[in-house]
């Protein structure tokens, strides 16, 4: 097994090979896809993993900037997006090592975003950055004594 460090270099450091990412788009009502990138269908964790064709970044460390671009024209997700909405997630499940073993992940799991198709048959998915995360809450706490009268 690969370390959390030696795994984001491989999915993402770029040059002349990166390791293969599997991943799992879902939505309640228009069902679960299971991808590989790679010329071969793998099964992991009891799913079959469809070979595709596609291209996964990471978002940023502030959650931004992330998108997945799937070249849809042999396979049915062209459908999925067109009875899915926003309420979907996408999780990178794990990455295939050079080996052939299957590294699970964890830390790359998205549930905002949009989701759009072109005339050339390729889904693309903008990952937002979870707006929830820029909340503030108030830090004081009205009661009689900081409030009094109105608490």
């Amino acid at each position: 097994m690969m370390t959390d460090s030696q795994i984001f270099n491989a999915l993402f450091g770029g040059g002349n090979y990166t390791l293969p990412k599997l991943i799992k788009v879902d939505h309640d009502t228009a069902g679960t896809y299971y991808l590989v990138d790679d010329v071969v269908d793998h099964i992991y964790d009891g799913h079959t993993y469809k070979a595709s064709s596609f291209t996964y970044t990471a978002p940023a460390s502030d959650g931004t900037g992330g998108t997945l671009s799937i070249d849809a024209k042999a396979n049915e997700l062209i459908a999925w997006v067109e009875n899915a909405d926003e309420h979907y997630s996408l999780t990178v499940v794990g990455a295939l090592l050079e080996n052939g073993d299957i590294q699970p992940l964890r830390q790359y799991k998205h549930f905002h975003g949009s989701i759009s198709y072109s005339e050339d048959m390729t889904i693309e998915f903008t990952l937002a950055g979870d707006d929830r995360l820029d909340m503030t809450s108030n830090p004081y706490m009205y009661d009689t004594e900081t409030n009094p009268g109105n608490a």
